[in-house]
């Protein structure tokens, strides 16, 4: 029916789509790699496509689950919590979706998750991959690597955050399969051999650039082009010249043009600042990065000449300042100390840019000579092993490897080997020969060369002149190789008799180059050469970090690697070194009887244990409290420990029983709050001793005890406690509470014990002292 003239004249208003009231999907994260120092907003839309292209496949059934974690992401941040953290979680959740893509299945459901962290899942198969002991260059085309199951243990923990963010379930999806027990493998400590490397060249290099920085600075003259450090290498020095210019001759700029020249005298003085300041102080690495202005000196009113620093460094997981103590004292390197260091570092970093208080102590400068937003101490190390060739004392391990190279780069062949990641997200091995041209094959043989000689000797390669003399092969079966360097010094080295005709193909090889070159120039060994005019190459090696990457040699199996942690482990060590046993006793209240009996002769990695436990007494010491109390809140503060103080002593001479539950106690409940064994004697009228193996994992008598059996029961009760989570549902919460307390219990046991006890279980089953109705009826007070 038409419309009435009334109708058409009609000024009904229309409906116009406003685009002002649509609010457009922001699915950002707050991202910060270890690199820079401000986290940066970064889009993460791409993980609602298939395989993470946008150009793909939108599953709009993802979008909740994304915006989810994106707001928990963000609020996590905004509560002072880290952004490396948020980029670590979510590298965890995109990585989780390409392998359920590849196998089908959907990301965010149980079955997605438990494909991957199920009892027969893909964590379980890479870490059955692993094999430690094997280095990259011992694997064949396409094998794969796998990881170490305490990896599995942080994939998995990041993974679950990732998936709660989401909100899912995912704590109730993990109770359907085995928890990961891998124990976290401490990181090497460096050994007094490397200490003692590290130390003279890290404080050389600082000690002698820093003063010539200061005085430029403040006498307001212009720096040379270069300023010289001397490198002590064996009977031999090597006079090594730091560019002082800022500007970056190679490498990618900023949009605004800048960029960091991390070679530059300066830059490489504040990275050689950052690792003295991690020996002096032991602080990790985030700690060290947020030492700050201002540095006081306190003196010793008791003694004069004792002079003290005392830096603090916010930790935000803990929500607390970490102080450490740099004292007067001397170390063994021209007799320099933590205050002497500290005092020249303040000063350098006073000059050079950052002057207030709150101010970074350590910084690296742009090619504008501005405080670089970003501390780059993986490029900054790359800098710091080559120039004062920090080679590590098994290097040799590698020479089936460099030997290899040689013979590859000799016939006009390079070896490319790497690590991939397949379709599954599992690390494989890459590795493909294919020729290349004559001038990277000539290169390629004398830097591997250079390799080859390099195990054998600290003493310089540059200079070397040919030809080699080799002596006869003596007792142990071994030859010495002689030579002469231009300046008319001599030097030798050793080689098994077996090496011999390798050392006589190197040798071979650069005569073969230098018949090519007019006679006018030396004959040398090595040289970084064009075909007819040889040149020696800048510094002490031709060899970087960088090569060393490429020819896919770990860090440290060549060069040093340069850690906080490493610091950290190392002088946790030292604690029991003869130096330091007054030290540990004070942290202990231990006698040096007991020390020497009990704990140095013992496993270096539960006396490392036993360290961080006097440590945390140390803490706890106070005006109102004293060390007994301090141990207490300690004990009180771990949970159910692993027996690693006095009680250890007596592990040694009486034979342990131990509970169904495999832990030990004294039969004296004692727990937060309500004391049920207490009310039950009184109802009784008696004093009967626990009996109340549920209440195990809150009381603070129950122990672990480092014992195969008693492991071995501590295992079947946690298998059986989680065949009786869907009887009780209700129970759930508290249940799931338990077994994860016993399963961090776990985590203190020795690998050798743990595997024993994991043996036993999975051929014998449950112990015969834990049943399925052992776990109902520990379950029923919570029910």
């Amino acid at each position: 029916m038409p419309k009435s003239k009334i109708a058409r004249q009609s000024n009904a208003v229309k409906r116009v789509r406003n685009s002002q009231n649509v609010v457009p999907l922001n699915l950002t994260i707050p991202y910060k790699n270890t690199s820079s120092n401000q986290p940066k907003s970064f889009d993460v839309s791409h993980l609602l496509h298939l395989g993470g292209n946008k150009k793909k496949l939108k599953i709009s059934s993802r979008t909740e689950y994304i915006r989810r974690f994106c707001k928990k992401a963000n609020q996590y941040v905004s509560n002072g919590n880290s952004a490396v953290t948020v980029s670590n979680i979510y590298e965890s959740l995109r990585s989780y979706i390409a392998f359920c893509e590849a196998v089908d299945v959907d990301p965010f459901t149980e079955s997605g998750y438990l494909k991957f962290a199920g009892n027969d899942g893909e964590l379980r198969h890479r870490i059955k991959m692993y094999h430690p002991s094997k280095r990259l260059w011992e694997y064949s085309h396409g094998d794969e690597i796998g990881i170490k199951e305490a990896t599995a243990v942080n994939q998995l923990s990041m993974l679950r955050s990732a998936l709660d963010w989401c909100a899912l379930p995912v704590t109730d999806w993990a109770r359907h399969h085995r928890g990961f027990s891998g124990k976290n493998t401490s990181y090497k400590a460096y050994s007094d051999q490397e200490e003692k490397l590290l130390v003279a060249r890290l404080s050389n290099v600082f000690f002698a650039l820093a003063p010539q920085l200061i005085a430029a600075k403040e006498n307001n003259t212009p720096l040379p082009a270069t300023l010289p450090i001397v490198i002590a290498l064996g009977e031999h020095e090597e006079v090594v010249q730091i560019p002082t210019s800022l500007n970056k001759k190679v490498g990618k700029s900023k949009k605004d043009g800048t960029a960091v020249n991390t070679g530059a005298a300066f830059n490489l003085t504040m990275g050689a600042g950052y690792h003295l300041m991690c020996f002096f102080t032991s602080l990790n690495d985030s700690n060290v990065r947020n030492i700050s202005h201002p540095i006081e000196v306190h003196i010793e009113e008791r003694d004069k000449t004792l002079e003290t620093v005392r830096v603090s460094s916010y930790k935000p997981r803990a929500n607390k300042e970490v102080d450490a103590l740099l004292l007067g004292e001397t170390f063994d390197v021209d007799k320099r100390n933590g205050v002497k260091f500290i005092k020249l570092l303040e000063r350098l970093s006073k000059l050079y840019g950052n002057t207030e208080d709150g101010d970074p102590l350590l910084f690296t400068l742009d090619n504008a000579a501005n405080v670089s937003d970003s501390f780059n101490l993986t490029e900054i190390n790359k800098k710091l092993v080559n120039q004062l060739h920090l080679l590590s004392p098994n290097r040799a391990g590698n020479l089936p490897w460099f030997k290899t190279l040689f013979y590859a780069y000799r016939n006009q062949q390079a070896i490319t080997l790497k690590k991939a990641v397949n379709h599954l997200g599992r690390t494989v091995v890459h590795k493909k020969v294919e020729a290349i041209a004559k001038p990277g094959a000539v290169q390629g043989a004398k830097n591997s060369g250079y390799c080859i000689l390099s195990c054998y000797t600290d003493l310089p390669l540059k200079g070397i002149l040919l030809p080699l003399t080799y002596s006869e092969k003596d007792s142990d079966g071994y030859i010495t190789v002689s030579f002469n360097y231009r300046n008319g010094l001599h030097g030798c080295f050793n080689v098994p008799a077996s090496d011999l005709a390798l050392i006589k193909d190197i040798e071979h090889y650069a005569n073969e180059n230098a018949n090519k070159q007019p006679k006018k120039y030396e004959r040398l060994l090595l040289t970084k050469s064009s075909r007819f005019v040889p040149y020696d190459w800048e510094g002490i090696s031709p060899i970087s970090s960088t090569l060393m990457k490429t020819w896919s040699v770990e860090p440290n199996n060549y060069y040093l690697s340069l850690q906080s942690s490493r610091w950290r482990e190392m002088t946790s060590n030292q604690a029991y070194a003869d130096g330091g046993i007054q030290a540990a006793q004070s942290l202990l209240g231990n006698t040096l009887e007991t020390l020497d009996r009990n704990y140095l002769n013992g496993d270096p990695r539960l006396n490392n244990v036993i360290t961080s436990q006097g440590i945390e007494v140390l803490q706890n010491l106070n005006n109102e409290t004293n060390v007994e109390q301090a141990k207490a809140i300690v004990a009180k503060r771990r949970g159910i420990p692993i027996l690693s103080h006095d009680e250890a002593k007596k592990m040694r001479e009486e034979s342990i029983k131990t509970n169904p539950n495999g832990l030990l106690c004294n039969g004296q409940q004692v727990i937060d709050g309500k004391n049920t064994q207490r009310a039950t004697n009184h109802k009784l009228g008696l004093n009967l001793p626990c009996t109340e193996f549920d209440m195990c994992h809150k009381c603070q008598s129950a122990k672990a005890v480092n014992e195969t059996e008693a492991i071995y029961k501590l295992i079947s009760l946690i298998d059986a406690l989680k065949d009786t989570l869907n009887m009780y549902p209700d129970a759930k919460s508290e249940a799931h509470e338990k077994i994860e307390q016993f399963e961090f219990t776990l985590d203190g046991a020795s690998d050798t014990v743990f595997e024993e006890a994991m043996a036993k279980f999975n051929t014998q089953g449950r112990h015969p002292r834990v049943s399925i109705d052992h776990a109902i009826l520990s379950l029923g007070r919570l029910k």
